[in-house]
């Protein structure tokens, strides 16, 4: 592999590549700083994917929109060699209202939410594609790239997720590499997650009227103490998090309704299942109990504020619970040393660079790694900083000699047509 990237180091077109990419990087930030002032929420990219396309059909390459937004073209090879399938995600983490401006608050700082995860991909990979079309290099093996959904978030990963759930697709691709993650860096598992949002409700009523109707932010609460006391394994690293609560009426009301969102994680897959069995249990108990907590006398319920009897027994009034699945991340995991990891590490020591290396991460990756298709996260080039933050920033410093070494490793894994061989293997389908 070392000695496949010395080769391909020295090709007078992949040079030519650098310099097309160095000369381009001014088009290539006016093109970031245009796409992330368009919104782009989890399942709210339409407006986006549309932009993306006709920047892509605009530098002449033919581009297929899927029906969830998915945007990509192909750049075929001569033939014989894996295809590979190279995205940065269109969606970001702020919801659509959030403002948008691109400010210089410091010298080479450029501040704006998202503009860094994962806008810059995209514009990076606009600036692949015209590196590929203009410096003549001929890949071996095919190379899909683009820009794709619902990465973040409650988006589930619907976007890789709609492109793998396809046969053909599933069949057709030997490689994948998210675009994602700031610098060098290399990503080679999936953490896997459970998702939900848990939902408590009865009728509701008056704080004192009603005195002795179990409650469902009560019930929530309970809840929430048990989980917080569930205790994970490590290794492998497992995790929990109630990450959003919201509810209620007045402050002196028994609520209606009520719920939180739930995150569960692990890097093993019967790890995760075990967590998520416990933290389900935790709720429902915790329902239980708040429902038998007010099954006491009813004479000690039986008067209201007026001191008259209520005709109704405000025990009877239960908590109903509702738990639903909103995202199913799979786990997967790789060794150092299979060949798209151990290809991605050589890529960087040849080009000098120490990459970060993640044994797990939660990434687009994570879909066709767990579908046995080897699979990557590798960082964005330029740096950065602040991501899921009003505080995001990037710098577009050494954006171009990022995009270089992407280049060259996408190269490696290809194939380049009389001069190497692919270093990514042609899958058996």
């Amino acid at each position: 592999m070392k000695k496949t990237y010395e080769i391909l180091k020295d090709l007078p077109e992949i040079k030519k590549a650098a310099q097309i990419l160095k000369q381009d990087e001014e088009h290539t930030f006016e093109q970031l700083k245009e796409l992330v002032l368009i919104p782009a929420f989890s399942r709210h990219e339409e407006v986006r994917a549309k932009r993306y396309r006709e920047m892509m059909e605009a530098e002449g390459f033919e581009v297929t929109e899927d029906e969830v937004h998915n945007v990509y073209t192909v750049i075929k090879g001569s033939g014989g060699g894996p295809v590979l399938y190279v995205t940065g995600h269109l969606d970001t983490v702020f919801p659509l209202d959030t403002p948008l401006e691109v400010v210089e608050k410091e010298p080479g700082k450029f501040y704006c939410p998202g503009i860094g995860d994962d806008t810059s991909a995209l514009a990076q990979n606009l600036a692949l594609m015209r590196a590929f079309r203009d410096s003549g290099i001929k890949l071996k093996g095919d190379l899909i790239i683009g820009g794709n959904v619902g990465e973040e978030g409650l988006g589930d990963l619907y976007g890789v997720r709609n492109f793998f759930g396809k046969e053909e697709n599933l069949k057709l691709v030997d490689g994948f590499i998210s675009v994602d993650g700031q610098g060098p860096s290399v990503t080679y598992g999936g953490t896997g997650s459970y998702r939900y949002k848990v939902s408590f409700s009865n009728q509701g009523g008056h704080s004192n009227g009603d005195f002795g109707m179990p409650n469902p932010i009560h019930a929530m609460g309970r809840a929430i103490a048990k989980i917080a006391d569930v205790k994970t394994p490590n290794p492998p690293w497992t995790t929990f998090a109630v990450g959003v609560v919201d509810g209620g009426t007045s402050v002196n009301s028994i609520a209606h309704d009520c719920e939180f969102l739930l995150d569960i994680r692990s890097n093993g897959k019967a790890e995760l299942d075990a967590a998520n069995e416990e933290i389900m249990k935790c709720i429902t108990d915790a329902v239980a109990e708040e429902n038998a907590r007010w099954k006491r006398d009813e004479e000690y319920y039986a008067h209201d504020s007026g001191n008259k009897k209520n005709p109704v027994p405000r025990a009877d009034r239960v908590v109903e619970l509702k738990i639903e699945k909103m995202g199913d991340r799979p786990v997967g995991n790789q060794s150092l040393d299979d060949p798209i990891v151990k290809a991605a590490l050589t890529l960087y020591e040849v080009c000098g660079e120490k990459a970060v290396t993640n044994a797990n991460g939660s990434t687009d990756a994570n879909i066709p790694i767990s579908l046995g298709i080897p699979g990557l996260a590798v960082g964005r080039s330029g740096k950065g900083a602040g991501s899921h933050s009003r505080a995001e920033w990037f710098s577009p410093e050494g954006m171009a000699e990022g995009e270089a070494e992407l280049f060259l490793m996408i190269c490696g894994l290809l194939g380049v047509d009389g001069v190497t061989e692919p270093l990514l293997p042609v899958r058996e389908k």
